[in-house]
């Protein structure tokens, strides 16, 4: 189908959009490392259903040690690495300033690629990083800030966090692209990422003695059922449509569109977080989306 790749890559947008609104209202009481972990938990539940449905098995054994090992590391830096520090700076800063962080992933992971993938960045793509930087640090300096409750954290602690999760997702995408060369399908890759990223967490939380806590936090309804949304909206859907994006157009055309959402996210949570959009924010989200589409379409 044509323009099969954008679509699924603005209907990637979209989830992670409501998704990031879910785990918002969830992270409040479950904190965001019991979060990730429940979250990553149930997405692995739901992918291995959808793999069984449409491939008759839960795990693909199709894959080779390449691909496994590739997706493996793909998991843990952008799901356990990445997505933690994500929800800690959405928490902090709330939903739409939090996710317009994450709008340097895309800037990151051109930077990685230049290594890893081979691509070379030239004058416009230097154009669109500086675009996007700015977009970013406009909103961020805003000093008209809006009455959001900061959990866990001051606003220079959740900038940070926003930074290093762009990190970790920019170095997940890059790996993930590696592994989809070999030719391994979206929803196959989704599952061993997952797999990988869910050992990860219950592993330390075993280690550390936080598995029961894990658990308990589900006897919290209101807060088990954001969870779940957002598991079904973000790591379910979202991420094997991202993944089937970048496999079906070029890697810049699918991260330029979906770095678009941080719009839905910022208009979702002015419904449901009470959120306020300023102009200043709104329009720097769409700064740093615009420097995004100068990268990546260039």
């Amino acid at each position: 189908m044509r323009f099969a790749g954008e679509i699924a890559a603005l209907c990637t947008a979209l989830f992670w959009g409501a998704g990031s609104n879910f785990f918002a209202e969830a992270g409040k009481t479950m904190g965001a490392v019991v979060l990730n972990r429940l979250r990553i938990t149930m997405a692995l539940a739901l992918l291995g259903a959808a793999l069984l449905a449409a491939h008759g098995s839960p795990w693909p054994y199709w894959a080779s040690g390449r691909e496994i090992g590739l997706l493996a590391a793909s998991g843990l830096v952008g799901f356990v690495f990445g997505d933690n520090f994500y929800f800690r700076s959405m928490l902090i800063l709330g939903p739409g300033r939090g996710s317009t962080l994450a709008c340097l992933a895309p800037p990151m992971a051109a930077l990685l690629a230049v290594p890893f993938l081979g691509e070379r960045l030239g004058p416009t793509a230097l154009l669109g990083m500086v675009i996007t930087l700015g977009g970013v640090a406009w909103t961020l300096l805003e000093r008209e800030r809006a009455e959001h409750p900061h959990f866990g954290g001051s606003i220079m602690a959740g900038v940070g966090a926003g930074v290093l999760g762009a990190l970790g997702q920019s170095g997940g995408l890059v790996l993930s692209k590696l592994a989809l060369r070999d030719g391994i399908d979206p929803l196959s890759a989704t599952v061993i990422r997952v797999s990988a990223a869910t050992a990860c967490v219950w592993l330390v939380a075993a280690a550390s003695g936080q598995s029961a806590r894990s658990l308990r936090a589900l006897r919290h309804s209101r807060a088990t059922l954001s969870m779940l949304g957002g598991a079904f909206c973000g790591p379910f859907l979202g991420v094997t449509l991202s993944l089937y994006a970048v496999s079906h157009t070029e890697t810049g055309v699918a991260a330029a569109i979906m770095a678009f959402y941080p719009i839905p996210t910022i208009l979702i949570s002015s419904r449901v977080h009470r959120e306020a959009i300023t102009v200043r924010t709104l329009a720097g989200a769409c700064v740093a989306i615009a420097g995004i589409v100068v990268l990546f379409l260039r």
